[in-house]
């Protein structure tokens, strides 16, 4: 989809309304930056907009284009309440870095770069830290679906998302019956689940599964989009119709001052009351500038998409075992997933994209690959798993939205619910999202 770079104008013509119009009744309007057009600056920008801040939309790149907004699989997970890392998680990562088929990867060249963010994820994973991790992704599943469908609902989008059950795959009976526990303590926060032990329910619900899996777990609080690059762009256009200034410039530098903050980039300059960091993977070199440390690491992922698929799913799919998810969307069927740690300038490697292809043709044994379309991205993860939704801890007026992990579009909503309380002075809101959890002993 293009982009017309003067859309910008009209935008400033009506933010210069707005400030109009607000001078007129005695009060200053607050002028937000938002640094970063994925899904969750994007999802910030148009509520800011219609919640009367004045908002200008920063990115080098085009709304939607670059990272994991434009090539994830589409699903609003809602029962997604326990961080990766959990008591017991040394033996199990062990485990699957000596397991070719297990989805997680680590360079070995970037190991040692990397370590200072292993042992954050490995302290996550004690019993006090896990059990606050897991409070605060089940204050933001619970939103997820809800406050999707209500930003899209005021947006004119309603029809992009819907509530879909999802269906975890499982290979072995060993596999499925691991995982039942973890389904039972989900039931205990609210999350709904059945239990399918039978190949021919399973085949009944997804017809054009292998007969590999030996059994599935439906999870009910699920929903999925029709294209997550045409939510965002559609977003996009909704933010500018709402007021919003979008300016493609690469942002590097960061001057915070007592009243204003100032943003240069590519021999431009602009002045906010306030900014907020959302650009995924990106957020800690601009946080770096601030002070602020951000424990935030680019976890590749790979897919494909089948545009001439000749299948229709009828759930957003979960390969348990393999950590790959599948969907159907508007542009075709979407196989994808792995955990690749190989840092930020890291290039995508064609093992995985074929890797990725073997586990789609396994799956589905009547896919049609012909013009499948490969796609890489870098997603921005904590070592919690808890995205950061804070005030910086060093200066005052610069916010970040930033670390959502495999969980952007499915969280994006619902942190902008909680950054528009944090802009608004709500000294409480998103205290389990906060930077200053990372200096906090676990």
């Amino acid at each position: 989809m293009p982009f017309d770079t003067r859309i910008g104008n009209g935008a400033r013509s009506l933010n210069g309304e707005l400030r109009r119009i607000f001078m007129e009744d005695g009060a200053q309007p607050c002028a937000v930056g938002v640094v970063g057009a994925g899904i969750v600056g994007v999802a910030l920008a148009f509520l800011l907009s219609r919640r009367g801040f004045v908002v200008t939309l920063l990115d080098r790149d085009a709304p939607g284009r670059a990272g994991p907004s434009f090539g994830n699989a589409g699903h609003i997970a809602g029962s997604e309440i326990f961080p990766i890392s959990s008591p017991g998680i040394l033996g199990t990562a062990i485990r699957m870095l000596v397991d070719p088929n297990a989805p997680l990867k680590i360079d070995p060249f970037y190991a040692p770069r990397l370590a200072p963010w292993l042992y954050r994820f490995y302290l996550s994973g004690r019993q006090r830290a896990y059990q606050k991790a897991t409070e605060a992704l089940t204050l933001l599943s619970a939103k997820a679906l809800r406050s999707t469908k209500a930003l899209l609902a005021e947006a004119g989008l309603g029809n992009m998302v819907r509530h879909a059950p999802a269906l975890y795959l499982y290979e072995s009976r060993h596999s499925l019956e691991s995982a039942i526990p973890n389904w039972r303590a989900k039931l205990e926060h609210g999350h709904s689940f059945t239990v399918i032990a039978d190949r021919r329910d399973l085949a009944e619900l997804e017809p054009s599964l292998s007969r590999e899996f030996v059994g599935a777990i439906l999870s009910d609080d699920w929903g999925a989009v029709t294209d997550p690059y045409d939510v965002v762009t559609n977003l996009f256009q909704a933010a500018i119709g709402s007021g919003v200034e979008y300016r493609r410039a690469s942002v590097e530098e960061i001057h915070p001052a007592e009243h204003i903050i100032t943003v240069k980039g590519e021999g431009q300059a602009f002045s906010f009351d306030k900014i907020v960091i959302a650009c995924g993977a990106n957020t800690p070199l601009l946080a770096r500038q601030i002070g602020d440390h951000l424990p935030i690491e680019a976890e590749g992922g790979y897919n494909y998409t089948y545009p001439a698929s000749g299948l229709e799913l009828n759930h957003p799919l979960i390969l348990a075992d393999r950590g790959i998810a599948a969907t159907s969307l508007s542009c075709g069927l979407r196989v994808g997933g792995l955990a690749v740690f190989a840092g930020l300038n890291s290039e995508p490697k064609q093992a995985y994209f074929d890797r990725i292809e073997k586990i789609a043709e396994r799956t589905f044994p009547h896919l049609c690959t012909q013009g499948g379309k490969p796609w890489s991205g870098l997603r921005p993860s904590t070592p919690d798993s808890v995205p950061v939704i804070s005030r910086s801890a060093r200066a005052k007026g610069i916010f970040y939205s930033a670390g959502h992990g495999h969980c952007g579009l499915s969280w994006a909503a619902a942190s902008a619910e909680i950054m528009l309380e944090l802009l608004r002075g709500n000294q409480q809101a998103g205290q389990p999202f906060a930077i200053d959890r990372f200096e906090r002993p676990g």
